[in-house]
């Protein structure tokens, strides 16, 4: 790190890092899968005493892959008495031996704080090209084949936001912070991908585009000495566009629910919003008795039929997620006590917290995925795979 000193308070200088790693990866895969209906008794589909499976997939997949992947960057830091920058200017190198793929994704981030302003303001504005190796399981297809050509996923990345640090008088005289960004992410050579009931399953083609776009907004602070508490709030749209395939939606136009083109449909991760809340406190008079709050809802994330989720793709979404989680800690022992209790059984250690706490106190049925059936008129329905419920921990920890 280079660091010079200029007359009038005037400072500048640059730090340069860099990385070289090497990976070897090797991966030996045995597949048996298959799927066998039951509705009421009788196999679907019924062929009379024989027996059908469905979706079989038997693979042995035997790869062997190496990584190469390296970065440099330069931060460059100016200033004075009026301003405040940092620059960081770098690139990431990656060679994929499978694909033969060597990429170069160049990223640059300025941060600006101006000194002068009363209010203690910082912009920041970043972007660049960023990659994805793909791994093993973003590799393996539907049918257990391994695409060993497999491309990395691409995305641009924009992203800008401001932080603001201030004096809350109104609920706390100590420091808060807002951070928000706002962010748009153009994403290329996208592996697609389906959840089926708890588990991710890859096409194993670069066969999609998309882009997610996003508002994010937090606070955080000390509303007392030593608990830091905050709120969260987020906003995200995520679409994809899978390759040859002409997405429909349906709306209803004069009393008729009707089938409409569209661009692009939800991914997986699309969640309109999400609210996410941690309060922490502690008696006024007894700092060693602490309670914390933790209070969190968000839209359902969108899903699609098992068998056919292409054209109207991830066209349901699971229910609103909530949930409300409180927890008390208690210290029973602390390093600064030695003076005063010589002889606590607990002296052997520097901070000794018994605490209990009640996840999903409110016991709600959040939905982790859905598992679909099939009756023996080949009608499906999609049955919940809830989280798990209210439940009760007893936390004993000890810091020597």
């Amino acid at each position: 790190m280079n660091l010079t000193k200029e007359k009038g308070k005037t400072s500048k200088g640059n730090f340069v890092q860099w990385s070289l790693k090497y990976q070897n990866e090797f991966f030996e895969d045995f597949l048996k899968e298959w799927q066998r209906l039951d509705s009421a008794d009788y196999n679907i589909p019924y062929l009379g005493n024989e027996i059908e499976l469905q979706n079989v997939v038997r693979a042995t997949n035997v790869i062997q892959n190496h990584k190469i992947t390296s970065y440099l960057q330069n931060t460059y830091r100016y200033e004075n008495s009026r301003n405040e920058w940092k620059i960081t200017l770098g690139s990431r190198f990656s060679y994929h031996q499978l694909a033969s793929e060597f990429l170069v994704s160049p990223r640059l981030q300025v941060l600006y704080k101006p000194i002068t302003w009363k209010r203690d303001i910082a912009f920041k504005l970043s972007g660049g090209y960023y990659i994805q190796p793909p791994f093993y399981r973003e590799m393996r297809r539907m049918d257990g084949s391994i695409n060993t050509n497999l491309a990395s996923q691409k995305s641009i990345h924009i992203v800008g936001g401001i932080a603001y640090d201030f004096i809350w008088e109104a609920v706390s005289n100590r420091p808060f912070k807002i951070i928000s960004e706002i962010y748009y992410k153009k994403l290329n050579d996208i592996v697609s991908y389906e959840i089926d009931n708890v588990r991710i399953r890859y096409a194993g083609e670069n066969n999609a585009t998309g882009y997610v776009t996003g508002l994010d907004f937090r606070i955080n602070g000390e509303f007392v000495k030593g608990a830091e508490s905050w709120v969260n709030v987020s906003f995200l749209r995520a679409r994809e566009a899978i390759n040859g395939i002409q997405h429909k939606t349906t709306e209803i136009i004069d009393s008729i629910r009707v089938p409409v083109n569209v661009a692009d449909a939800p991914r997986p991760t699309d969640q309109l919003f999400t609210i996410n809340m941690f309060f922490q406190d502690y008696l006024p008079k007894n700092e060693n008795v602490k309670v914390n709050l933790n209070f969190s809802i968000g839209s359902g994330l969108p899903f699609g039929p098992r068998e056919n989720n292409l054209e109207y793709r991830n066209a349901f979404r699971l229910k609103t997620y909530r949930r409300v989680d409180i927890g008390f800690s208690f210290q029973l022992w602390k390093e600064e006590w030695k003076t005063k209790k010589p002889h606590h059984f607990l002296r052997f250690t520097r901070n000794t917290w018994v605490s209990i706490e009640a996840f999903n106190v409110l016991n709600a049925k959040n939905q982790a995925s859905v598992n679909w059936i099939k009756t023996l008129t080949n009608v499906e329905y999609a049955l919940p795979n809830n989280l798990t419920g209210r439940r009760i921990n007893f936390r004993f920890k000890i810091d020597f």
